[in-house]
């Protein structure tokens, strides 16, 4: 009988899939729990140096069915028998992508005689075995292995682990308007509501050399932020794709950008290429203030059996997810109390509140009346760290207009977590801010107005007065000596 030599002590492990945030590194999967069913493709008697004779198709395996498939190919087609099989694939050795092919025919014509085990699996005898992960992966943050083919005698076997999964970090940057300070990419920043914010998710691949076709889709919730769709960029490595070659689905109500390319393969992707979807948000007038804060989290779906990765034009049927990543933008408020010298509420004020730009200019944050109870209530809500200045526009009626209060906004948050926060918050010499509640409060006091004395009022009247009295009296002497002179 014709003899075969081991084909492939262990076929290349199932492929990549995609990760967790563990930044810029693939990870490994882990098979020692991972189920495993063993079919076994020939019998025959195995020899001194793994060789198998006497080959007859075995028991796990539809041989007359496969036969024919393979027929079809040229290297098979003069093969009549499992014997002719395997002497046509003794010739691959080394060529783990014919082997490859083969182990993916062969998954197609198997029978429901197999052998089953968790990490490992106990063969009941000597043959040519197709090993297939079985586990359920789909949904989690697992993968595969791909199909293995290997001679073995009766005993264990344990699957060599030779499998990756590539990685999903999620990134923001912090940029100061008063300054212009940016930082690099990291976990948290704080922003002005209907700021535009940079954002960025980075899949780094792991071996694709398995997969015939490798689907990708940046699943991203967003809290409190819209999406700039038109601010959208995809790249694989170095190459920007074009419109295209991928899609961009955002759903408003649910807050949900999904981008999706159905082959990263076909764009050049491979082992520790880094996928990467820039975009901008800005942040909504319904923020969140303070230590709550807008989170935003992603995830990543991916082709993760080798075995069946789909034609690359449509969503595969089988695929992970990655775990979800997070990051988070915070903003605050500036809270101002109008009153009297003696405490009492003051209304009939304006003020203004504007925040300084890095050329020196002031940029607005807008004017406002007071409101509240007693109309002495003044809030600026979504606001960055920055420099600030208060204007009293308006002053009320018998009071000092106060001078120009300028002040800096100043925060710290965790810049490098999993679940970012919020850890201190200034107005500087404002007021100290409240971490919990996102609120920098000042009390604001006007000084009323000096009533000061008056010259040359009173006194004319007196003069008036004195003078009327001393003309009534020289008319009365003048008419009594009159009247004495005459008799």
């Amino acid at each position: 009988m014709k003899t075969m030599k081991k084909v492939l002590a262990m076929l290349v492990s199932m492929v990549m899939v995609l990760a967790f945030c563990v930044t810029g590194v693939a990870a490994n999967v882990e098979l020692t729990q991972h189920t495993f069913a063993a079919y076994q493709i020939f019998k025959g008697d195995l020899t001194e140096g793994n060789k198998l004779s006497n080959v007859t198709w075995g028991d796990g395996v539809q041989g007359k069915e496969l036969l024919a498939k393979l027929k079809k190919q040229a290297a098979f087609a003069t093969c009549e028998s499992a014997a002719d099989v395997a002497k046509v694939l003794e010739t691959y050795n080394t060529k783990s992508t014919e082997a490859n092919a083969f182990a993916k025919t062969v998954a197609a014509y198997v029978t429901e005689t197999k052998t089953d085990g968790t990490g490992k699996v106990n063969l009941p005898a000597a043959g040519y075995y197709l090993i297939v992960d079985t586990t359920a992966t789909t949904g989690t943050y697992d993968a595969k292995n791909l199909s293995l083919l290997k001679v073995n005698g009766a005993g264990t076997v344990t699957p060599t682990k030779k499998t990756d999964k590539p990685t999903l970090e999620k990134k923001v940057k912090d940029i100061n308007d008063s300054t212009e300070a940016e930082t690099d990419w990291q976990d948290s920043a704080d922003y002005d509501i209907g700021d535009e914010i940079p954002y960025k998710l980075t899949a780094t691949m792991g071996d694709l050399s398995n997969y015939d076709h490798y689907y990708l889709n940046f699943h991203d919730t967003m809290t409190h932020l819209t999406l700039l769709k038109e601010t959208v960029e995809v790249k694989v490595g170095e190459k920007t794709l074009a419109k295209e070659q991928y899609t961009v689905a955002w759903d408003a109500d649910k807050k949900t950008m999904d981008v999706a390319i159905m082959d990263v393969k076909a764009h050049g992707a491979k082992k520790g290429t880094e996928v990467t979807v820039t975009y901008k948000a800005t942040l909504d007038a319904d923020a969140a203030l303070g230590s709550t804060g807008n989170p935003n989290t992603a995830d990543l779906e991916y082709s993760n059996n080798p075995n069946n990765t789909g034609n690359g034009t449509t969503k595969p049927n089988d695929t992970g997810k990655t775990p979800k990543d997070k990051n988070i933008v915070f903003t605050y408020k500036v809270t101002v109390n109008k009153v009297k010298e003696n405490t009492q509420p003051l209304k009939g004020a304006e003020f203004e509140l504007s925040k300084k730009a890095k050329d020196g200019s002031w940029i607005s944050k807008g004017k406002l009346t007071g409101t509240g109870d007693d109309q002495n209530v003044f809030e600026w809500k979504g606001l960055d760290d920055g420099d600030y200045k208060i204007v009293e526009t308006t002053t009320p009626s018998g009071y000092n207009t106060i001078d120009p209060i300028e002040f800096t906004i100043t925060a710290e948050h965790e810049d490098k977590a999993d679940d970012p926060k919020l850890t201190s918050l200034s107005g500087g010499k404002l007021s100290t801010g409240d971490v919990t509640t996102g609120a920098i409060s000042a009390t604001i006091v006007n000084k009323s107005g000096s009533t000061l004395p008056e010259t040359g009022g009173i006194g004319t009247t007196v003069f008036y007065v004195i003078g009327g009295m001393l003309m009534a009296a020289a008319a009365v002497l003048l008419i009594t000596k009159k009247r004495m002179n005459n008799k």
